[in-house]
């Protein structure tokens, strides 16, 4: 009965794992992502959000690219 109950819990967890990495975990950070960063441009406003961000993307490329 313990094996039984065993392979039960192996073969509801390996697949929820599988699925929630691969599957479920990127979907989330597609979704979530753009989300929170338009959701802090909003409140932060276009000066103090989209030009700081923008700033600071050109500076860390600019610091990859040399």
């Amino acid at each position: 009965m313990n094996k039984l109950k065993r392979l039960i819990g192996y073969v509801l967890f390996v697949p929820g794992i599988c699925f929630y990495s691969f599957i479920l975990g990127p979907l989330l950070i597609a979704v979530l992502l753009p989300g929170g960063l338009i959701l802090l441009l909003l409140i932060l406003g276009y000066k103090e959000g989209f030009l700081v961000l923008k700033q600071e993307v050109f500076n860390t490329l600019r610091q990859k690219c040399s």
